[in-house]
């Protein structure tokens, strides 16, 4: 990343860090201006308080957001959470239950309507991530102070901010999501995210001499290559830009590429698209309802997936065993094709939900060759 852009720190780090200020002042009367606080990338930070306030038996604290220079629609806004102390956690509709504290979305704080999300129907828009930083913030805490809490995240502009995401068209209604999966806000400037990737790119290359890598969209491929054997050191994440870091593979003298990622990504690479921001092109469940259409399945499911909300849920109408290691293998011919034959590339797919969809013919072959290098 450019010296030049600064990172911020997601919804999920404001809530998560509201809480254990929360925490501290309504149980140890420790009122914070500041937090250190460790994101789930391990990186530490240090995060303003902006409001505390403490009643008898709860408090409410808010964070503002800060985006640093990526261009979010939620950066300056409040993140705002009450901790109320109870004796024994209340049955609560639509609450996310820890051992110690029951979670709630409160005004501001989007809904899940449709099926394909991270998150379950009718539960508040607070994805796994941030569930994570706030349980490992929370429980312990309440546990060693033998006290059990509803926690409650609010957005006072989260519902007139929802409107420029892509929450309503999601199916997340009445407010933002609370995001994160490293915590960490990377600033977006595609120029520098390209040059940025290049270089990390060509050190991959240069540092052990090697001539394969690791491709993936984002943090969720890490366990597969560990249990692959894999060196995680050869892994570069190229969030969209796949077109330009397969020509920046060939460039730098690669020939081996191991991709692995989520199928609603992966898609896109099947029907040729190597930019896979929705902004630039979206035709993930066309793509999918074609290729089913290809291997077999019933007019109805293909019905079902052109009209799913999410490439998750049409996942759930993939009935045919074929299906996903077709896709896999067609992502592997665009991938040697778009490198005009420079490079030899295997694909594996996996879901949100941890479960390995399908895989191109040789590529645990090359993921075993691969791993005997290391």
């Amino acid at each position: 990343m450019s010296d030049n852009l600064k990172c911020g720190y997601t919804t999920g780090t404001c809530s998560a860090v509201g809480i254990k200020a929360g925490l501290e002042a309504l149980i140890n009367k420790n009122y914070l201006e500041q937090l250190e606080f460790k994101t789930l990338n391990g990186e530490k930070i240090v995060v303003p308080i902006y409001k505390i306030k403490v009643r008898k038996n709860s408090v409410s604290v808010a964070v503002t957001k800060y985006a640093g220079d990526d261009p979010d629609v939620t950066n300056g806004i409040n993140i705002c959470t009450k901790i109320k102390l109870v004796d024994k956690l209340p049955d609560i509709e639509n609450g996310i239950y820890f051992k110690n504290f029951a979670l709630v979305g409160g005004k501001g704080v989007g809904k899940v309507t449709k099926l394909g999300l991270q998150v379950d129907i009718g539960k508040p828009a607070i994805n796994p991530g941030p569930q994570k930083m706030i349980e490992e913030v929370a429980d312990k805490f309440l546990e060693e102070n033998e006290k059990k809490a509803i926690i409650t995240i609010y957005v006072p502009e989260g519902r007139e901010k929802a409107k420029k995401t892509f929450n309503p068209k999601l199916g997340i209604v009445g407010g933002i999501s609370i995001l994160g999966s490293t915590g960490i806000v990377k600033p977006m400037s595609e120029e520098a995210l390209k040059d940025s990737m290049f270089v990390e790119l060509k050190v991959l290359r240069m540092a052990k001499d090697r001539n394969w890598c690791i491709f993936t969209f984002g943090n969720y491929s890490k366990n597969y290559c560990e249990k692959l054997g894999l060196d995680l050191e050869q892994t570069i994440v190229i969030s969209n830009y796949v077109g330009f870091m397969v020509d920046s593979a060939v460039k730098l003298g690669f020939r081996k590429i191991l991709l692995l990622g989520h199928i609603g990504k992966a898609i896109k690479i099947a029907g040729g698209i190597f930019n896979t921001h929705s902004r630039v092109a979206d035709a993930r469940v066309e793509i999918m309802g074609a290729n089913a259409f290809l291997c077999g399945e019933s007019p109805e499911n293909i019905h079902k997936i052109m009209e799913s909300n999410t490439v998750e849920e049409a996942c759930d109408y993939i009935e045919k065993k074929e299906f996903f290691p077709f896709i896999a293998n067609k992502v592997k011919k665009r991938v040697e094709e778009y490198s005009r034959g420079e490079l030899e590339c295997e694909v594996l797919l996996f879901s949100f939900k941890g479960d390995t969809l399908g895989y191109s013919e040789r590529f645990y072959q090359m993921a075993g060759e691969l791993a005997e290098k290391n």
